[in-house]
Formats: structure tokens, sequence, C-alpha cells
């Protein structure tokens, strides 16, 4: 079992106080302001926020400050970007940090600009990329590879494009990703090189066919290489892919499916919102091995997805129509984490959440005066409930399953929460929500140590926390975590501030 000293532990912010964390609190007025932490290796981490200062009619000032690991800050400095941007993605290549800015779907300009900023950290040195998408279109994908940015790009009218800029000067090009209007892409890798790029492209053919093809591109947008993505089997429908790139036509395919019994298709061009079970395959010189279904309620673990009872009333229930559990699906939806490749085995880790509402009344009135109740459902955020680990061999082949449960997570961003961290055969899979790391330690199938709660160290010994928000527990570097978002907290024992709400950095340590 993990102890809240031992297995994960918080540094001491100076040497002659021991008993003080190595933390960073910044006041905050709530936790709608746009505080972000991003790690940067063994170097440090930068942290930004857009402040309320503006320049002219369309830029806002934004702050960077670089902090090395003992939580020193090395620089600050502010740039003004476009005001109508905000944080989209970010890659660390080396020395160097780049931040994408774009539209968010709430911006009215129609020339849809973007910026790339870089950011070289030992200097902190910025420089700045603007560029313009085709209109209506909107950023999926990002990475850098090579000198140049390659984005992903998806519009509601037109197909799915790829861009690329060449970073030394500015210059772009985009290309489509097929014919027809319903395009959608689902996942995309630029090669280490620069030279071209992996896709996996969806083609919406009818309200009830879709069609998934895997592809690959030069940066003139002439196609190196197509393949359709079969699954071979007319019930089940594809809703989620991640790729790992083998060679130059070898790929390993791994995502989620839903079944469909009664023969029409619940995928549209985003993906559908509940799965039935994952599905693994390979492809070897461009051609495609069998593909391989995983039902949700077939895995080994599954007891801690559905209670026992429930479990054995569908086995039941399967074994009286003499069909197979397989056939019986829980469709859950599920945030897919990018594949890790650790010796002879792939990982696919998928998190299990659902969209939170809660409803609201009020009493409004008639043309005749006469009062009447009105209800609406308001959005509360992903509430985030399991998270699964499988194995698979380079061949596609279960090896084994396992799972985390979440509890008391709500996030109003659909982003992943659970950081899974291997240390030789074992894994640790963590989550913070609450003021508390879940953690959990596990070899293959078997439970080295159970779920356990460690508390968050505060700034003070005193300190109650109150309510927390926006939330994370995101990998350093070695063994090194950082846990960062927004804390109300009261402490009765300071005369001055005794409740405070504050943007908050832990670092914490994992130890065996």
């Amino acid at each position: 079992m993990l102890h809240a000293l031992s297995a994960l532990s918080q540094y001491p912010q100076k040497a002659d106080k021991a008993d003080q964390p190595l933390r960073v609190e910044i006041p905050a007025k709530s936790d709608n302001e746009t505080y972000r932490i991003i790690p940067c290796d063994s170097s440090g981490f930068i942290m930004f926020f857009r402040s309320l200062e503006t320049i002219g009619d369309n830029q806002t000032k934004w702050y960077f400050a670089f902090y090395d690991r003992n939580f020193q800050q090395l620089w600050i400095k502010s740039l003004p970007l476009l005001s109508d941007k905000d944080f989209r993605f970010r890659e660390l290549r080396h020395d160097t940090l780049f931040l994408f800015f774009g539209t968010t779907g709430k911006s009215k300009n129609p020339l849809q600009d973007f910026q790339i900023l870089r950011v070289l950290l030992a200097r902190g040195t910025f420089v700045l990329n603007q560029g313009k998408f085709p209109e209506n279109s909107e950023a999926s994908f990002f990475d850098i590879a090579g000198n140049r940015a390659w984005i992903g790009l998806n519009s509601k009218e037109k197909p799915g494009r790829v861009m690329t800029m060449n970073l030394s000067d500015g210059t772009t090009r985009s290309f489509v990703l097929g014919e027809g209007s319903s395009l959608w892409l689902r996942w995309f890798l630029p090669d280490s090189s620069g030279l071209s790029v992996s896709a996996i492209v969806t083609r919406q053919l009818s309200k009830k066919m879709v069609e998934h093809f895997l592809v690959r591109y030069d940066t003139n947008g002439s196609m190196l290489f197509e393949m359709p993505i079969s699954t071979m089997a007319p019930d089940r429908n594809l809703t989620g892919f991640q790729v790992l790139s083998t060679g130059a036509k070898n790929y390993f395919i791994c995502g989620t499916y839903v079944l469909n019994s009664k023969g029409s298709s619940r995928t549209n061009l985003k993906g559908a919102e509940e799965s039935s079970g994952f599905f693994s395959t390979q492809v070897v010189g461009g051609i495609q091995k069998p593909m391989l279904f995983h039902n949700f309620l077939e895995l080994k673990n599954a007891n801690s997805l559905l209670s026992e009872k429930d479990i054995l009333d569908l086995k039941k229930k399967a074994l009286k129509k003499n069909r197979n559990l397989g056939e019986y699906s829980l469709d859950f939806s599920v945030l897919l984490h990018p594949l890790i490749s650790c010796r002879d085995q792939l990982l696919f880790i998928g998190e299990v959440y659902y969209p939170q509402y809660h409803t609201e009344n009020f009493t409004d009135f008639d043309y005749y005066g006469r009062p009447y109740t009105n209800s609406y459902s308001v959005f509360d955020g992903y509430r985030f409930i399991n998270a699964i680990v499988a194995a698979f061999n380079p061949e596609g082949k279960l090896l084994w399953d396992n799972t985390l449960e979440i509890r008391n997570l709500l996030s109003g961003e659909l982003s992943s929460t659970v950081t899974a961290h291997l240390l030789g055969d074992e894994m640790l899979l963590a989550y913070l929500a609450d003021g508390k790391i879940g953690s959990k330690i596990i070899v293959a199938n078997n439970v080295i140590e159970k779920l356990d709660f460690t508390p968050l160290e505060m700034m003070h010994p005193e300190d109650k926390l109150i309510n927390e928000s926006k939330s994370r527990m995101i990998p350093w570097y070695g063994n090194y975590f950082l846990c960062y978002g927004y804390q109300e907290i009261k402490n009765i024992a300071l005369e001055n501030n005794n409740k405070r709400l504050v943007f908050f950095v832990n670092k914490i340590r994992f130890e065996r």
C-alpha cells in the first residue's frame, strides 16, 4: 500500500523548513483564471496565463514564468498575442517549447488566424509565427517534426486537411485528406524527419455507413500510402483510434468500437460517444491482419466496471439465449491515451467517463399571470469513474488487463486525468482529486498495492482544504510529478488572509 511519505512524498520547500512542501501558491479571484503548467523535463516547468492587459484592439498580454526543478523562478516575461485566441496544444523538443494558440470555436473572426510560439527555455527567448486556416476550420491535432509544424484541421462544411508551416520562414501549405466533403481527421502523426504524415480518416457515406482509411502523405500532399481499415464484422463500428508506426508500411492500430446489433451505424464524423470494448489490429507491409475485438464485459477485471451480480446476470442471460457474452455491451464513453511501447508489449489506456448534468427549476407566469414551473439541464462537467489498462503483443493479442477506480473527479474539460508511470515491471496509476492522490500499483493482471489515497500537503500544517477544482497530476522527470489546480483553503491560525483561493503547484516524488 502507498503511504503519504514513502511511495508519494512532497519535497520540502527550503532546507531549513523541512515541514513545508515544495509548493507555489498564486492568489486567484476565481478558478476561471487561465493559469497553465507545462513540464519541461528535468530543466524545470513553465507557468503561463492570459492577463487583462490589452494592446490596441486585438491583442492581450500573456505572462510566462520559468521555474527550475527546485521551484526557483529563473525568468518571467510577457508577450502580446491575438485576443480571440487561446492556448490549444504544446510540444517539447529538446530545449524548445512549442505552444499553439488558435480558436476554440467561439471566435467570430472568419480569417481563423493562429499563432505558434517557440520558447527557448534556457534564455527565455520568444519566436512567434502566425498563419491563417481555411475558413470555418478548427485545429484538432498539432505536432512538430523536423523544422515544420504539422496541424490537423477539421471542418463541419469541408473535408479534413493537414497544414504544414516552415518555422524558418513562416510559409504554409495545406492539402485535403481525400475526396468528398464528409471527411473527418481522427488521428495523425508526422514521421521524425518531418517529410511525411500518417493519418486515419473517416468518410461518411450515408447516415448509416462510414468507412475508415489509414493514409500517408508527403509535405506536398501527394499520397504515399492508402489502406481501408476493415472491421471484418458488420455488427461493429469503430469509434476511436490510436496508432503506433513500426515501419514504412507497418502499424499497430488500437481503439474502441461499439456493438451495432441492428445493423445501423452509430458512428458520426466526430466519433461515437459510447463504446462497447476495444479492438486491435496489425498492418504489415501495407496489409491489414485480422482485427481482434475485446468486449469490456469479457475483461478479467470487468467486475470493477460493473458489479459482479450484474455481470453474472448478463452471463445467465447470454447462456439462456445461447449467445456469447461479447454480444452484449456496457457502452461507455472512453477517452483514449496515446499508445505506449514497453519492451515487447503495447499498452492501451482508456478513461471511462460520462457527462454530468443537474436540473434547475424556475417559476414563470403565463399570459393570464398564472405561475408554472420550468426546468432545464445544466452541464456540470465530465465525471470520470474508471481507467482501463490493457497490454497487447505486437500481433494484437490481448495479454492482460487491469483497472483503476476513479473517485470524486469531475472535470470541466475532456482531457486525461490519470497518470501511468512505468518502473521496471511495475506500473503506477494515479490521479489527483479533492486534495488527495489516488494511486494503485500493478504488475500486469496482479495488484501489488491496491487503491490508496495520499493527502496533498499544504503550505501550512493548519491549512484546511475547503474546495478544489481543475486539478491534475502530470509526469515531470524521473520519478517526479507535478500536481496543480485551484484550491480554496481556510486557516484560522493565520491573523490575516485566513481564507484564500489560490492556484497551486506541488512537486511529488514516487518511491519504492
